[in-house]
């Protein structure tokens, strides 16, 4: 009797984004699904045509939909909802110049997922270049001996001596 291999996808590494592709190809797997496929890619070129009337705001924000002639836009805060609506009469009117059945705009404030954050790198007094130790201990030199620098002299000192210069 033949050993059958076993059936399975290999996870994906974290760093590993999926694929336009593998999106539509998951869509199109389903009969349920696939019907969603027209309304994706609605709303995708809606997006691109937002961002190339509006590249600098509209990087941040999100078409959803288009319902009852109402465009719906994810805006990530209240500042950059308070600078669009600025600006939506000229989205409007260039979206309807496209053939998007746009007859208003209503923002919607909420948070969008982003790119997570990469720790950031704790600076340490070690850490610190040969070069800016002596620029310290220089300053500490240069302060004179008058008591109100006492204080940061003893401060560059200490620093200079951590560092082990």
């Amino acid at each position: 009797m033949a050993k059958s291999l076993p059936n399975f996808t290999p996870a994906r590494r974290p760093s590993q984004k999926p694929a336009a592709k593998e999106a539509v190809e998951f869509l199109q797997g389903s009969d349920r699904l696939a019907g969603l496929l027209p309304e994706a890619r609605r709303v995708g070129q809606l997006q691109a045509a937002c961002e190339r009337l509006l590249p600098t705001l509209f990087a941040n924000c999100r078409a959803l939909q288009i319902r009852d002639g109402q465009l719906q836009v994810a805006v990530p805060n209240a500042a950059l909802a308070t600078r669009l609506r600025q600006v939506l009469p000229k989205l409007q009117q260039g979206l309807r110049e496209q053939g998007w059945p746009v007859e208003g705009i209503r923002l919607k404030v909420q948070l969008l997922p982003s790119e997570p954050e990469r720790p950031t790198r704790r600076v340490d007094a070690r850490d610190l270049p040969v070069t800016a130790v002596d620029s310290f201990a220089q300053l500490a030199e240069s302060l004179g001996q008058d008591p109100r620098n006492a204080a940061l002299q003893q401060a560059l000192a200490a620093l200079v001596r951590r560092r082990g210069r």
